[in-house]
């Protein structure tokens, strides 16, 4: 009798944290989709039995069978002495046998991937590829042929192989450069759907079924296209997109943020069907419902994401400006990329992007909606408008405060608990830094008035020395703290030479907002003190704090806040709110 899985089964090496799985149903004809079941370990690539009934699919090295409305639990099924089942696995078009890839059982401390095939009602396994690694992803209509990606000593690269089910000699259909992967047939047999790198860009590929006339399917400009599944009337064609600032196009990994696309059979421009956290396991293999309407995949979470203590802490969009960071970017890529932020826990937003009226091009209250609808507040903004020379000399900044009239009234109507001055440069003079804070006094003012509590961002300059003071100082004695207060980073002020507690100490209570930054992720560095600083939160007068990223030590700037995230999220000294 088959077993019911336990929830403590072991996540796949290459889902390196501890993940909680949702297995979704989409569907193409209501453009909806929906979780099903969802577990607290790594359960990976659906397929869905020819007769309707059950979605397979692998879990700590073996398969399971689950009912596609998620009415029973996962159903081990008998794999003999197989244990270390993959993600590639296929059910034949009659339903009667199932191929799979895995390490052989007999081949004892040997971690290379071969193909399988079984009863789909259990058995013992046979072996049909003696080489390895091969990784199966289709088989022929007919139930004769297996088609899988394998690595071979003719070539460097992964090509597609073909082999007889009942084992033989195996055929190369490809011998292009680079990786060439997740071969699959069409229903009618005439053809296989692949993937290929060959042009520098993981892109969907179609060729008839003896290797001839390979053709190229997708030409998607900024993703890497993997794994395309035809649906079994030979209409559609969905996939799995990586962006590619996330991934080596030869690469499918976990834990990112990915797409899943469809164009026609014929070929096309894509269609984006939903945008989720996943990749290696998400769809690795063709899921289509019998009726072709519907199909399997995997979302992820990381349980940590989960499970860490819940905290009020903004995020510095500005950080992510190489996804979102100019109106084109925001439009392209906001959904997923705030989506996640929500996701690492993250409430809110400091914004980067205001410029004549708008947020990343958005009028305001379509800014902060976009926001809301990924779950996140929409509570500060940083904009600049300084001081010309004249303006610095002859004290006169009427014209420059005109200026602000239509910025305060924007962020207004986006419903900003704080605006924020980004940046003004050394200054030379006490004069100047005079005429500078009470302009800053005078923008104070306008923004009582509209509700808003203005402030000024300090980086590292304001430390240094001008005559007997430095800027942040005098900005501080010329300023009233009804008007103004500091969001100081914290990070700047050690890179310039100044303590931040040491000014919480000397200026109680002026420095309602923080910058958390640190060189790279927060608290690596070992640089900045921040189990100090939030001790002495109250005595900064600390609100609200922003975390903000110049660089992460990778260059998946995603990938740094989520870590950032976490680590304020785990520390003790960080309280859940400030307010």
């Amino acid at each position: 009798m088959a077993l019911i899985l336990a929830c403590t089964m072991t996540a796949m090496a290459q889902h390196p944290n501890r993940t909680i799985s949702y297995l979704e149903i989409y569907d193409t004809e209501t453009d909806t989709h929906k979780v099903i079941k969802e577990f607290p370990f790594v359960v990976e690539a659906p397929n869905w039995t020819p007769d309707g009934k059950w979605l397979v699919v692998n879990t700590g090295g073996k398969l399971c069978k689950i009912a596609p409305d998620g009415s029973t639990d996962l159903i081990e099924m008998n794999t003999g002495t197989i244990t270390q089942c993959n993600n590639d696995h296929v059910i034949t078009a009659d339903g009667k046998w199932i191929g799979l890839s895995s390490n052989d059982p007999n081949n004892k401390g040997s971690y290379n991937s071969y193909v399988f095939v079984l009863p789909f009602e259990g058995g013992e396994p046979v072996k049909i590829t003696p080489l390895g690694p091969s990784y199966l992803h289709g088989i022929s209509p007919n139930g004769k042929t297996a088609v899988y990606c394998a690595f071979r000593d003719v070539s460097p690269d992964a090509d597609v192989y073909a082999m007889p089910t009942k084992g033989g000699k195996e055929v190369r259909l490809t011998d292009a450069p680079g990786l060439d992967d997740g071969p699959e047939f069409s229903m009618d047999g005439k053809y296989i759907w692949f993937c290929s790198v060959r042009t520098g860009r993981m892109q969907a590929w179609r060729m008839k079924a003896n290797g001839k006339e390979q053709t190229q399917m997708t030409f998607d400009e900024d993703m890497n296209s993997w794994f395309p599944h035809i649906s079994p009337d030979g209409k559609k064609v969905v996939y799995i997109a990586y962006h590619d600032y996330e991934i080596d196009p030869g690469s499918h990994v976990a834990d990112l943020n990915v797409q899943l696309r469809m164009i026609p059979a014929t070929g096309g421009e894509p269609k984006v069907l939903v945008e989720l956290f996943g990749g290696q396991g998400t769809i690795n293999v063709n899921s289509w419902s019998p009726d072709s309407k519907k199909f399997a995949y995997v979302s992820y979470r990381l349980a940590e994401e989960v499970d860490a203590p819940k905290k009020e802490m903004n995020v510095q969009l500005y950080s992510a400006r190489s996804l979102i960071g100019s109106p084109e970017l925001f439009a392209k890529n906001h959904e997923y990329v705030l989506k996640r932020l929500a996701q690492m826990g993250y409430t809110g937003v400091e914004a980067a992007s205001y410029a004549d009226g708008k947020f990343s091009g958005l009028e305001p209250a379509a800014f902060t909606a976009e926001l809301n609808k990924a779950g996140l507040k929409f509570v500060s903004s940083h904009t600049s408008h300084n001081l010309s020379a004249s303006e610095l000399a002859s004290g006169n900044f009427t014209e420059a405060l005109k200026w602000w009239d239509q910025c305060i009234a924007a962020h207004k109507a986006a419903g900003v608990k704080y605006l924020a001055v980004s940046y003004s440069p050394p200054l030379k003079t006490e004069a100047e830094i005079k005429t500078y804070a009470a302009y800053l006094d005078a923008i104070g003012e306008k923004c009582n008035k509209a509700g808003i509590r203005f402030g000024y961002h300090s980086h590292s300059h304001e430390f240094a020395k001008v005559g007997d003071t430095t800027m942040l100082d005098g900005y501080i004695a010329n300023t009233k703290p009804e008007n103004v207060f500091f969001e100081m980073d914290v990070y700047w002020a050690v890179m310039g030479g100044a303590s931040p507690v040491e000014y919480f100490n000397k200026y109680p209570g002026r420095f309602e907002v923080l910058h958390i930054k640190d060189k790279y992720e927060i608290g690596q560095s070992g640089m900045v003190g921040f189990e100090a600083i939030f001790n002495n939160a109250a005595k900064a007068g600390m609100k609200d704090y922003v975390v903000e990223m110049e660089y992460a030590s990778t260059p998946n700037i995603l990938k740094g806040l989520r870590e950032s995230a976490l680590f304020l999220r785990n520390s003790t000294y960080v309280k859940e709110s400030y307010k």
